[in-house]
């Protein structure tokens, strides 16, 4: 497990080099930890449209400058599939030049119109928005409430889509399938510089390792490696390497990059941005 934090503009100015060792040091000093940055929000009339986080570029600089490896999240109130659409294409502007180790999340919550709209609505909006993600090549998935997920979406519907999931629970269930868990809001992990206002994240999935391999998210595709080699490591430790479920549209690229370590290792089966007030 990763622990990572997610931030916008509420956090203001975040000092990035305190806060890229405090990562550090809560992962046990080696791992660089992980943050889920807001791009923005799209505009409130529902029609799409994207509404720059004001502290979006400046957290870019930070985590680049100090090593935090980085996602992005763009909070929604489109109420169609076509405003998802354009809310989404102006996100993947905004991310072209960076390298993304973390997914790009949709943000879905209890807006008045998704508390409303139905199920099939709000699964429709979701899905259009990380198909334009994923055809920009960019690692789409997913953020809602545990309770969201299962009473406001077809949850089955976004069974090929990852999921970051908020439930500030004692623990995390297996109601919902996710790669990424919020379980504080209060800032748990005690990062300086923060109070105790602070969304807390736990990663199960190694995200760096799957943009990079699969050429995802800025990052360009991996030369394949000798597929004559003999494979040195021990045959009981030759499965440990193995990345998770993903998405449907990250699919292909992603077994297309892993081929050749699939061979070596003898496996048979293996996103007008305007200042936000």
């Amino acid at each position: 497990m990763i622990y990572g934090i997610d931030v916008s503009h509420h956090q203001g100015a975040i000092n990035w080099e305190r806060t890229a060792s405090e990562l550090r040091r809560v992962n046990g000093g080696s791992n660089p930890g992980f943050a889920i940055l807001r791009v923005g929000y799209s505009a409130r009339h529902g029609k799409g449209g994207l509404y720059m986080d004001n502290q979006f570029l400046a957290n870019v600089a930070g985590c680049e400058k100090y090593g935090v490896p980085m996602g992005v999240y763009v909070y929604s109130y489109d109420q169609s599939a076509a405003a998802s659409r354009i809310t989404a294409q102006q996100v993947v502007k905004m991310l072209d030049g960076h390298k993304w180790d973390y997914p790009i999340y949709y943000d879905v919550e209890y807006e008045p119109f998704n508390k409303v709209c139905g199920k099939a609505t709000n699964t429709a909006i979701i899905k259009a928005a990380l198909e334009v993600l994923e055809a920009a090549g960019y690692y789409a998935a997913v953020y809602c409430s545990r309770d969201f997920f299962l009473n406001y979406t077809n949850l089955a519907d976004l069974a090929g889509f990852d999921k970051w999931e908020a439930a500030y629970t004692a623990s995390d269930t297996a109601a919902v399938q996710n790669g990424i868990w919020q379980y504080s809001s209060k800032n748990a992990l005690g990062i300086a510089g923060f109070g105790s206002s602070l969304d807390c994240n736990i990663c199960y999935k190694d995200y760096p390792a799957i943009m990079r391999q699969a050429g995802l998210n800025g990052y360009a595709k991996q030369a394949a490696t000798d597929t004559t080699q003999t494979p040195t490591a021990p045959a009981e430790n030759r499965y440990q390497f193995s990345l998770g479920p993903v998405s449907s549209g990250d699919k292909g690229p992603i077994e297309e990059a892993l081929l050749p370590v699939v061979q070596r290792l003898e496996l048979e089966k293996l996103y007008s941005c305007q200042a936000v007030e």
